[in-house]
Formats: C-alpha cells, structure tokens, sequence
C-alpha cells in the first residue's frame, strides 16, 4: 500500500486543458504589445506550477 499524493495545482472546469505547445501557439496569435506580457504571466505559472509540485510532492518521504 501507498500513501496517496494529492495534486497541489488546483484546476478550474470553466476552461480547457490546452498543452504548453498550445497556450505558446496562444500566446503568438496575440498582437505584439501583448505578447511580452502574456509571456511573462505564462513564465510566472510554470514556475509557480514547479515550485508547488517540489514542495509538496517531490519532497515527501515517498518520492526520497
């Protein structure tokens, strides 16, 4: 038996799932004065993403 790990990124139903290969694609149909911004915002929540499954996945005793 397993401890069961919880996922720590919450997820909305209101939108879709799309692949980081999409949101980019996104992100380029965006007009050029809001691309450095989206982009910005779209490196902040992989990060955020990251630091969120480190600590409260990766670094418990299970995964050690």
């Amino acid at each position: 038996m397993y401890n069961v790990v919880e996922n720590p990124i919450p997820k909305s139903n209101l939108f879709t799932s799309p692949s980081l290969e999409e949101i980019q694609k996104f992100i380029s149909q965006l007009p050029q004065k809001e691309q450095a911004n989206a982009n910005l915002v779209f490196m902040f929540t992989l990060n955020s993403c990251n630091q969120l499954v480190e600590e409260n996945i990766l670094s418990k005793e299970i995964f050690a």
